[in-house]
């Protein structure tokens, strides 16, 4: 007896509709990922320029360490005549750019020019004091995108050693003084990762205490 065997596989067309269908599925996937990894990104470099303006708030208002904060102070005094370290012809460390860690707050690289011949850039001063805490002030570098607390207004080694980082990666900061004493800050906390970028802004209101 002679039996018949048939064995039947795919075809061409079938194999084709396979793949194209897999093909499908998988960039679905793929796009859903990328979609999902930017989303991501994007809410954490949120998050944390947004962490930084809260904390750079904090600290203006409440003073670091045991340095006591604006929120004492008796009088306020701005500067507007500041010009950034470094000065045009030094190269700048550009860390917002470079995706380098910022310098330090006691770094000689950024400290704020008083009088400079370069006149202004945009920096800022803001000297405040009360009779219990001395002198203090908060500069704004806009060269070097950071905010410090100085414990006093000198430029000497033994001063910076003091200072502390309030804010960095700040893109802009304005100080607007009322005509009772009081005064608004505002600034602008950004961040870029590769190609995202997050930015949040701040304002705190303050008035001068008897």
């Amino acid at each position: 007896m002679n039996k018949t065997y048939c064995q039947r596989g795919f075809t061409l067309l079938e194999t084709m509709i396979t793949v194209l269908l897999f093909g499908l599925v998988m960039a679905g996937i793929v796009e859903v990922f990328i979609m999902c990894n930017k989303f991501w990104h994007v809410t954490s470099l949120s998050m944390e320029t947004e962490q930084m303006a809260n904390l750079a708030v904090s600290r203006i208002i409440n003073g670091y360490g045991t340095n006591m904060g604006i929120r004492g102070a008796a009088s306020m005094e701005l500067q507007t005549n500041v010009y950034g370290h470094p000065i045009p012809f030094l190269s700048s460390y550009k860390y917002w750019e470079t995706g380098e860690s910022p310098p330090a707050a006691a770094d000689t690289a950024h400290y704020a020019h008083m009088g400079c011949a370069f006149g202004s850039d945009g920096s800022w001063r803001l000297i405040f004091s009360n009779s219990f805490d001395g002198v203090h002030c908060i500069d704004y570098n806009i060269r070097m995108r950071n905010i410090l607390f100085c414990p006093d207004t000198n430029q000497t080694s033994a001063a910076r050693q003091n200072r502390t980082l309030i804010c960095n990666y700040v893109s802009a900061a304005s100080v607007i003084p009322n005509a009772d004493g009081s005064a608004e800050i505002r600034f602008t906390v950004e961040k870029r990762d590769g190609m995202f970028l997050a930015s949040n802004q701040a304002s705190l209101f303050i008035t001068e205490r008897n």
